[in-house]
């Protein structure tokens, strides 16, 4: 709205419903039934708008409403949900399947991982082919079809997720990186520039936040040249233990105020949003991850020597004292971070993403 857009309401999953399929690296969250809702809402705004293009951000249902329409659509994607990644991707740890594959070797692990993903893909293709029926001829043989566009548009820098030769409609761009708001959080006065800030911030996956933000007040308490700021992002609360002076937990945080604020470390779950944002500041990142792309994104961070990526599933105190006294006080940590950040500046993601779109008006 404050751009000069109609702003209108869509329809979306029960949040607690998607997020406990995504944490169980599991994209099987649509039925037949919701995926007509959802479709009848979104063709209602295309005919309402009459519009020329649809833009999303891997929204599979948008992939039917577009086609029924015969709208062109514009996907942003990240580049671990396509065919497109180039990277080697093991079965997650979040996966329930995990457990079963862990002590492979290596050279056993990936084939079975790569023959475990797309077979999850074909089968969380159903629901949508069954919707189809009757409406079109069209099938799709995996859901990463769902996320392909007249343009598909893969928003990392290739340096962080490498892809294969793209063809024509598939164009990296590098990362878009957006903040929703400038205002200023009336706490933001109380932090002192002369000391290093640690930026916490878990997305969706509130399960770990109060642990992690305990474990930081155990270690830095007494700590004179340190502060810490952790976000909610006012989806969870925290429950812990009263916390030190230093330590302000919020639901809001401009993630920019705080990262370029003398911030020696990101904790974040391995968004790429949020990976990006700290080495758009050049902060070094320690990871805990809770889903399979997370998993993805992070493993990439350890290989580029930008942080370090923890086990949700094995943290313990120790584990995450370890990793965040390396990641603050190793300084290859914030050398490498610096030296992408200037990698990451030669990209015009929104510029490049921007003209793409308007190329299919």
């Amino acid at each position: 709205e404050e751009c000069g857009f109609d702003v209108e309401d869509v329809l979306e999953l029960d949040p607690e419903r998607s997020v406990a399929y995504i944490n169980k690296s599991s994209l099987d969250y649509h039925t037949r039934e919701s995926i007509a809702e959802f479709v009848a809402s979104e063709r209602r705004l295309i005919e309402k708008y009459d519009a020329d293009v649809v833009v999303d951000l891997h929204r599979p249902t948008l992939k039917l409403s577009a086609l029924l329409s015969h709208t062109p659509r514009a996907v942003l994607c990240n580049t671990v949900l396509t065919r497109y990644y180039a990277g080697h991707k093991f079965l997650p740890e979040s996966h329930p399947l995990s457990n079963f594959v862990k002590f492979l070797p290596n050279a056993i692990l990936r084939p079975v991982s790569a023959w475990a993903e797309e077979k999850l893909f074909e089968s969380w293709v159903r629901p949508y082919n069954a919707f189809l029926e009757g409406r079109t001829g069209i099938r799709f043989d995996s859901m990463k079809d769902l996320f392909e566009g007249e343009a598909t548009i893969l928003m990392d820098a290739p340096e962080f997720a490498p892809s294969v030769e793209l063809p024509a409609h598939v164009h990296a761009v590098g990362p878009l990186v957006h903040e929703q708001s400038e205002r200023v959080p009336s706490w933001y006065s109380k932090l002192d520039p002369r000391k290093k800030s640690i930026f916490v911030y878990l997305g969706s996956y509130g399960e770990q936040f109060t642990r992690i933000v305990d474990y930081l007040g155990r270690l830095l308490a007494d700590a004179a040249d340190y502060q810490i700021v952790a976000a909610t992002g006012g989806l969870y609360g925290y429950s812990g233990v009263e916390v030190p002076p230093n330590v302000i937990v919020s639901d809001y945080v401009p993630a920019s105020l705080v990262l370029s604020r003398n911030c020696a470390a990101m904790i974040t779950h391995g968004g790429r949003g949020s990976i990006y944002s700290a080495l758009n500041h050049g902060v070094p990142i320690v990871g805990i991850p809770n889903q399979g792309e997370q998993e993805w994104n992070l493993e990439a961070v350890e290989r580029h020597g930008l942080g370090r990526k923890l086990s949700a599933r094995r943290i313990s105190f120790e584990a995450f004292r370890d990793a965040i006294e390396a990641v603050i006080g190793e300084p290859r940590f914030r050398e490498n971070a610096l030296a992408f950040r200037e990698r990451l500046m030669g990209y015009d993601g929104v510029g490049t993403a921007a003209q793409i779109v308007a190329g299919l008006a």
